[in-house]
């Protein structure tokens, strides 16, 4: 039965790991389209958020910003992969993905 138990823990831990990253992940491209509005030169960085830490880099194009955030929460990672643009003063996520490890 305490083996049962402690797997379950397990597999609920990692799953709320898993999310926290992907919602970490999202978090660092809220943070780098506030960051580019104060400076359109940022290029990244890292921040920590809750448990977890959050890395973000920014490439800059002729009219579009490419986003990756990295976030690990416990032994969970995610990436997500943004396109911004600045339509009307406003940012716009043109594309969105999830990059997983072996791509």
């Amino acid at each position: 039965m305490y083996v049962k138990v402690h797997s379950e823990n397990k597999i609920v831990r990692r799953e709320v790991n898993s999310r926290q990253a992907i919602y970490g992940a999202e978090g660092g491209i809220e943070w780098a389209k506030v960051m580019l509005e104060k400076d359109p030169a940022f290029m990244g960085g890292t921040i920590g958020i809750g448990e977890g830490t959050v890395k973000v880099n920014v490439l800059a194009g002729e009219k579009n910003y490419t986003v990756t955030s990295l976030a690990q929460y416990g032994r969970a990672q995610r990436i997500l992969k943004a396109e911004l643009a600045k339509i009307d003063e406003q940012w716009l996520i043109m594309k969105y993905q999830e990059i997983h490890e072996h791509e």
